[in-house]
């Protein structure tokens, strides 16, 4: 093995201890109240190593939600790209997004119950939004501002029930919230399945009325 691969697995060991270590502190204490002398004893690791890699410690939480959205998006394309809304009562959801959540659910607790923190519930509702654009609406018949708005609609929809699940502490499990997931959508079929005006045609029908 070459010594620079030696170094980032060092480099790799090193940052995964701390961030684990955040992650940890974070279930015990109130993020304001922890300290870098907390994060480093926790990881087992030097403060010059701490500082070799971070400047602050909201710079950890950054790299991690970073890290967490990246994966998210590959989860959803790997698990979600061949749904169809037409075969739900046949093909149920995949779990795979509850599975993925209950896996980061501390790190996502805590980003859920900090309004504003680095915008964690819009950027997780962006990366999925932009995935149902992608694979949902390209051959509909919308406009691109009716695209996005059906599309906020259904990621912050789901984005709030994600919420919910843990404010119950995830009692339920991921097969089971799936399914009323899979119900919801077959109840809501007619949002997402009827065609949305073009806002232009919209505007001419207003116009010929006056």
């Amino acid at each position: 093995m070459r010594q620079e691969e030696v170094i980032d697995i060092r480099i790799t060991r090193s940052k995964k201890a701390i961030s684990d270590a955040l992650v940890e502190l974070i279930e015990e204490k109130d993020f304001k109240t922890i300290t870098i002398t907390d994060i480093v004893n926790q990881a087992g690791v030097n403060r010059g190593t701490f500082y070799k890699h971070y400047a602050y410690k909201e710079d950890i939480l950054k790299e991690i939600q970073d890290d967490c959205l990246e994966k998210f998006a590959v989860m959803l394309k790997n698990n979600y790209q061949e749904v169809c809304y037409s075969n739900l009562k046949t093909f149920p959801l995949s779990d795979a997004i509850f599975t993925f959540t209950y896996a980061h659910r501390n790190y996502f607790h805590f980003a859920v119950h900090h309004a504003g923190f680095l915008n964690f519930h819009l950027q997780f509702s962006a990366v999925l939004k932009e995935f149902l654009i992608a694979k949902f609406f390209p051959t509909a018949r919308y406009s691109l501002e009716s695209q996005n708005l059906l599309g906020a609609y259904i990621a912050n929809g789901i984005y709030g029930y994600l919420v919910e699940w843990d404010e119950k502490n995830y009692t339920s499990s991921p097969a089971e919230m799936a399914q009323q997931l899979t119900n919801i959508f077959l109840l809501d079929r007619s949002i997402v399945s009827l065609p949305v005006p073009e806002l232009s045609a919209d505007k001419e029908t207003v116009e010929e009325t006056h």
